[in-house]
C-alpha cells in the first residue's frame, strides 16, 4: 500500500501533468485552411462534333459514344430537356422529318443544310432522345455544330473542313498578332525558378528571360500567353509558411524511502574477582557478552566512577542509515549495581521522501520544409590514461530540439521531430569520479493540427523494494520477532511526458486566407 507522503507526491504530480494539457494553445486555429485550385490557362473548348469513325479522336474532337454526355451538359446550360425516353418505329422516314420530331422532343432548335438529304428506318424502344440523335447522325455520316440550345447539323465532311479553315484562320491571326513585353515582378521565390515553369506557357515566338540583381522575369510573346504567364507566376510567388514549434518536456519524480532498525546486547560477569563466582568447580568464573560491538551508543551515567562504560556489545546489531541529515535514533543503558550485569539497547529509524519536477521548452522558428536545430547544454570533461599520459575528453550534455515541418494543402502540419535531454548524474560516478550521463531522446513523425498540441511520448518508470535482515530463527517469532529484524522499504517513480505545439505564423498570408 502507498503512503501518505508519496500518494500526496504523486498526485501533486499527476496534477501537474493534467494542467499542462488543459492548458489551451494560443493561436488555436477555428478550423483548418484549405488551399484551392487556381487555374492560370484552359485551351479552347471544342465547338464541332463530327460522327466520322475514320476520324481519330482528339482534343478537340468528341467520340460520338460521348455525344449524348456533352449534349445532356450543353442542355442544361441552355434550356434543354435532356432525358426524356421516347419509342421511334419508323420506316423511310425523311431525315428532315426525324430531326423536326426529335427537335420538338427535346425543346431544342435544330437547323439542317441543303447537303442533309435521305432517308432513315429507325426502330427505338425506350431510348433517350439524345441518344436517338447520335444514332441517326451516325447512320447518314452527319455532324453536328452546338451553340446553347441551337443544334446546326451538316455533312462530317463539311464540318471538317469548316474546322480546318477556323484553325487555318486563328493561325494566321496568331502569327500576325503583335509581340508584348513584359516585366513580371517576383518577391518570395526565386525567378529562374520560376522561369521553366512559365516556359511551357509560351508561343513559339515566345521567349523569357531572368534579371537577377532585380528578380524580375522578362517576358515577350502575345498579350493572351502573356496573361497566363502572369496568373501563374503570382499563383507560385506566395509567401512560405513559417512554423514555430514548441515542444515542452515535463519530467516528475517522487521518492519514498522508510529504514527501521533495532541493536540491543549486553554483558554479564559471575567471577570471583567480582564477588559472585558460580559457586562450582567448574565454570567457577563465567562472562557472558554479546559478539557485535559498537561505539555509538552513549553509556554515560550508568557507571558512577567512569563516565563512559566499555562500548557494549550487541547481540542484535541491524540498526537503520541513520547519520548527519537523516534519521534519528535513541539508545540507553541498563545494568546492575555492582555493574556485573548491563544490557544496551538502540532504536534506528529514518524516512525519506521527496518531489522532483523539471520543464523544459525549446522552441523554433523556421520555414516550410526546412531543417531547424536548437540546442543548450554543457561539456563534461573526462579523463583518459593511455601510453601518452591523461588525455582529457569532453562529452556534451545538452537539451536540444531538432524539426523539419511541412504545411500541407488544409492547413495542418507534418513534421519530423527529434529532441534530446541529456543531464550529468554525479550520484553515479565511475571509478575516477566522472558522472554517468542520463540520456533520454524521442523521434518520431507525425500530423498536427495548426496550433493543437499533441503529445507524442511518455515513459512512466516505477521501482519498489522491500528488504527484511533479521537473526535466523528468531526473526520468524511472532510479535517478538521485531527486536531481531531490520526492515527497509523504498518506492521511486519517474514520469517523463513530451509535448509539441506547432504554430502557422503567417497562415492568412501564406495559405491565402
Amino acid at each position: 500500500m502507498m503512503t501518505s507522503p508519496l500518494r500526496s507526491a504523486f498526485a501533486s504530480s499527476a496534477a501537474f501533468v493534467l494542467a499542462l494539457l488543459a492548458v489551451p494553445p494560443l493561436a488555436r486555429a477555428a478550423e483548418p485552411a484549405r488551399r484551392h485550385t487556381v487555374t492560370v490557362a484552359r485551351d479552347k473548348a471544342p465547338q464541332i462534333v463530327v460522327h466520322d469513325d475514320d476520324v481519330e479522336t482528339t482534343a478537340e474532337h468528341v467520340s460520338p459514344s460521348a455525344q449524348s454526355s456533352v449534349l445532356a451538359q450543353v442542355a442544361a446550360k441552355g434550356g434543354v430537356q435532356p432525358g426524356r425516353r421516347i419509342d421511334l418505329d419508323l420506316k423511310d422516314a425523311d431525315i428532315h422529318n426525324i430531326l423536326r420530331l426529335l427537335a420538338d422532343v427535346g425543346k431544342v432548335n435544330i437547323i439542317t443544310t441543303d447537303e442533309v438529304s435521305g432517308t432513315v428506318t429507325i426502330r427505338l424502344r425506350n431510348v433517350p432522345w439524345e441518344q436517338a440523335l447520335d444514332v441517326v447522325l451516325q447512320a447518314k455520316s452527319l455532324g453536328m455544330v452546338r451553340q446553347g440550345n441551337l443544334i446546326r447539323v451538316a455533312p462530317s465532311a463539311t464540318l471538317q473542313k469548316e474546322r480546318e479553315l477556323r484553325l487555318a484562320a486563328q493561325k494566321q491571326e496568331f502569327e500576325l498578332a503583335p509581340l508584348e513585353t513584359r516585366l513580371i515582378p517576383v518577391s518570395y521565390a526565386q525567378a529562374n525558378e520560376l522561369q521553366n515553369r512559365a516556359k511551357e506557357l509560351l508561343s513559339p515566338r515566345g521567349s523569357i528571360a531572368v534579371d537577377d540583381r532585380t528578380n524580375v522575369l522578362v517576358t515577350r510573346d502575345i498579350a493572351g500567353n502573356l496573361d497566363h504567364i502572369e496568373e501563374l507566376v503570382h499563383s507560385l510567388d506566395t509567401q512560405t509558411p513559417q512554423v514555430l514549434v514548441e515542444a515542452r518536456i515535463v519530467e516528475a519524480t517522487s521518492r519514498y524511502l522508510r529504514d527501521m532498525g533495532i541493536q540491543w546486547g549486553g554483558d554479564a560477569s559471575m567471577t570471583a574477582t567480582q564477588g559472585n563466582p558460580t559457586g562450582v568447580a567448574f565454570p567457577s568464573n563465567l562472562t557472558l557478552a554479546g559478539g557485535a560491538s559498537d561505539s555509538n551508543t552513549v553509556t554515560a551515567g550508568l557507571n558512577p566512577i567512569q563516565s563512559q562504560v566499555t562500548n557494549p556489545n550487541f547481540a542484535v546489531n541491524l540498526p537503520a542509515t541513520v547519520g548527519q541529515g537523516q534519521g534519528g535514533a535513541i539508545g540507553f543503558n541498563l545494568g546492575s549495581i555492582d555493574n556485573n550485569f548491563n544490557l544496551g539497547i538502540r532504536l534506528s529509524a529514518a524516512e525519506a521522501s521527496g518531489m522532483v519536477r523539471i520543464v523544459s521548452s525549446p522552441r523554433v522558428l523556421t520555414l516550410d520544409n526546412s531543417e531547424a536545430r536548437i540546442n543548450q547544454g554543457t561539456l563534461i570533461p573526462f579523463s583518459q590514461v593511455s601510453a601518452q599520459g591523461v588525455q582529457t575528453t569532453f562529452q556534451e550534455a545538452k537539451l536540444q530540439l531538432l524539426v523539419k515541418p511541412h504545411v500541407t494543402a488544409d492547413g495542418a502540419i507534418a513534421m519530423h521531430v527529434k529532441i534530446n535531454r541529456d543531464e550529468p548524474d554525479f550520484n553515479q560516478t565511475s571509478a575516477r569520479g566522472d558522472p554517468t550521463i542520463l540520456k533520454r531522446e524521442a523521434e518520431t513523425d507525425l500530423l498536427v493540427a495548426d496550433g493543437h498540441t499533441a503529445v507524442i511520448g511518455g515513459i512512466y518508470t516505477r521501482n519498489t523494494g522491500r528488504n527484511l535482515d533479521q537473526v535466523p530463527f528468531f526473526g520468524d517469532i511472532p510479535v517478538l520477532g521485531w527486536l531481531f529484524q531490520r526492515r527497509r522499504a523504498s518506492d521511486t517513480r519517474n514520469e517523463l511526458v513530451i509535448f509539441l505545439t506547432p504554430r502557422i505564423v503567417n497562415r492568412a498570408e501564406a495559405l491565402g486566407r
